[in-house]
């Protein structure tokens, strides 16, 4: 019951995985080893067929090894038990059967279409994911994340447990020593396996989108620590039979501790945006989506709801598989080809240019698109059109979404929930830089107010405001702006470092966050507030030391007050990054000149 109300195996109960069933086969396998009666054979069975359900089962394979190997009525090295054992588990295994026999029917989504033996053990090997928890993991060593993945697993396995729990764990681990050292041995081999080895194996930075992934994997080493506890728990209980019932309090405080999060019962979060993005698109239409809830709550409307069959949803990360492909062809008349880069995208809108085409925010447009097509906004979709269009009004969804809720991610305690929120904040963003691009300021105003009203924490829109204010030499406007997104992307900058985020991502933060100060250094410059301008710009600079434009500022500001020394030498850093830079040159000329040299 303590394992079952704390945080990580609620929340992963409420959700159509694998994970929990994987506990339950675990927790089975491990009771019937303790039962005296127990020669391995119903264990054989069930270990093989959940591997059908979840394969990282085989996590658990060296500690129960070492406890068949220690335990002496099992004799498992007798070759017939041995192969009785092995006909018991692949008996399991055939559950796997059933795929290339559904394959062969065809479904709508047949997933990697594992019907022959080669694209079967591709798909138990999980090779269509690269062998990898995640396809993010790829470009990490485990020596990039190993430590900081740890320190993460540490502080989130002693918040769950507590104190109180580590201490029940710890009389449990004793009193196993104590009463059976061999199962200790076992279950150690098993939490550790399943736990430190497991980390260091996944390779996943410590962001929220990756450990959002890794929290169900814990739960393995959960439930041996849950194991654990509970041996703690019958220690106490034996010493102080007369207070045993008070330790039923322990799971009802974590009941009501997380029921107010965990209870999912009103979270139509995926459900509702799901149904907006279809109220967003017309008959016929294509809308493509890249990540999981997106793709899976639009499919879920189709296909268990038979919601809106004239359209076909694409899930951008399959339209290069073939078995894809031919799913959409069938049951969609629907032909795809890979979208992931603008030359197959062209392809792709050539051949169904006869239907409107449109992409939720979560997709990134230039990598698919490129700067080929034009882009018209609709809240959370996106329509792609070949040509500019004349027609495009926008339209005010705020009356035809359903918002049963405020849309702040901070209000939604599960990390999905949160980035389906954000991701109404980040299509308004969008939204707001196609009116700033079309001159459209009144509604490229709006959008960016609606975004941050949403979500606080977006930099991108306090510049774009700070920008539009600076236009219309509004320098208070301007100054908060850009003093809210200097503050944001501080923020973006710490934690992608502490994510240990791609160097591509952390230097696109670095380049925007140094442009704000660089822009504020311009607006104080305008007010004839030099010192203030000049020390933005040495943030600037300091922040991204490549810098050239804010270097350059900096001998400009410097210009002013007629110091020559500073100003010859910010000139010369502008052309040490960039020695083709003619105004620099011809300023450097007259800067030595006025200084005598």
């Amino acid at each position: 019951m303590t394992l079952a109300f704390s945080k990580t195996f609620w929340s992963v109960s409420l959700v159509a995985e694998m994970y929990t069933l994987n506990t339950f086969f675990i927790a089975l396998i491990i009771y019937l080893l303790l039962l005296p009666t127990s020669y391995f054979l119903l264990p054989a069975f069930l270990f093989g067929l959940a591997t059908g359900n979840r394969i990282d089962i085989i996590l658990i394979a060296p500690g129960v090894l070492y406890w068949l190997i220690r335990n002496k009525e099992i004799k498992i090295y007798s070759l017939t038990k041995l192969t009785v054992y092995a006909l018991l588990f692949f008996l399991g295994f055939s559950v796997y059967l059933f795929l290339p026999a559904r394959s062969r029917t065809q479904p709508h989504l047949n997933w990697n279409k594992p019907d022959n033996i080669q694209t079967l053990v591709d798909t138990i090997t999980r090779k269509t994911h690269g062998n990898t928890l995640d396809l993010i993991s790829s470009r990490y060593t485990i020596s990039d994340v190993l430590s900081s993945e740890m320190k993460v697993y540490i502080k989130r396995t002693y918040k769950l447990f507590t104190v109180a729990g580590m201490t029940f764990m710890l009389l449990g681990f004793l009193y196993l020593y104590g009463k059976n050292r061999h199962f200790l041995v076992s279950t150690f081999l098993i939490y550790f396996i399943s736990g430190p080895v497991f980390i260091a194996i996944a390779k996943m930075p410590p962001n929220p989108h990756a450990l959002a992934i890794m929290e169900p994997h814990y739960l393995i080493s959960d439930l041996i620590l849950a194991f654990w506890f509970s041996c703690g728990i019958y220690y106490i209980s034996k010493k102080l039979k007369k207070f045993s019932v008070v330790l039923l309090l322990i799971p009802a405080g974590l009941f009501v501790l997380n029921l107010q999060t965990q209870n999912m019962r009103f979270n139509f979060t995926a459900y509702d945006f799901a149904r907006n993005v279809f109220r967003s698109i017309p008959k016929n239409s294509i809308i493509i989506s890249r990540e999981d809830i997106q793709v899976f709550s639009q499919w879920y409307l189709q296909f268990a709801e038979k919601k809106r069959s004239d359209i076909t949803v694409i899930a951008k990360g399959l339209s290069g598989s073939l078995w894809y492909q031919e799913g959409l062809k069938k049951y969609k008349n629907t032909d795809v080809v890979s979208l992931n880069n603008p030359e197959t995208f062209s392809q792709f809108y050539a051949i169904n240019k006869t239907r409107n085409i449109y992409f939720t925010g979560d997709v990134e447009d230039y990598e698919m698109l490129g700067g080929k097509y034009f882009i018209y906004p609709y809240w959370l979709v996106f329509n792609v059109k070949g040509q500019k269009t004349k027609d495009y009004k926008p339209v005010d969804f705020e009356n035809v979404y359903i918002i049963r809720r405020q849309l702040k991610p901070e209000l939604y305690p599960d990390f999905f929930s949160q980035k389906i929120v954000s991701q109404y904040a980040d299509s308004l963003l969008r939204c707001g830089m196609f009116f700033m691009r079309e001159g459209n300021i009144e509604n490229a105003i709006f959008n960016f107010e609606k975004s941050i009203s949403m979500k606080t924490n977006t930099p991108a829109a306090y510049f774009n405001l700070g920008w539009i204010y600076y236009q219309r030499n509004d320098f208070i406007k301007t100054e908060h702006y850009y003093r809210e997104s200097a503050k944001f992307y501080e923020k973006m900058h710490g934690e992608a470092t502490e994510y240990k985020s791609f160097p591509e991502v952390v230097d696109s933060i670095i380049s925007d966050w140094s442009v704000v100060h660089n822009n504020l250094g311009t607006i104080y410059e305008k007010q004839n507030k030099l010192n203030e301008a000049i020390s933005e710009y040495e943030k600037s600079v300091k922040i991204k030391p490549d810098y050239a434009d804010a270097y350059y500022n900096m001998a400009v500001a410097y210009w002013r007050v007629k110091n020559w020394q500073k100003v010859i030498e910010n000139l010369e850093k502008v052309l040490r990054i960039n020695p083709n830079r003619t105004d620099a040159q011809k300023y450097l000329f007259f800067a030595r000149k006025n200084a005598g040299l």
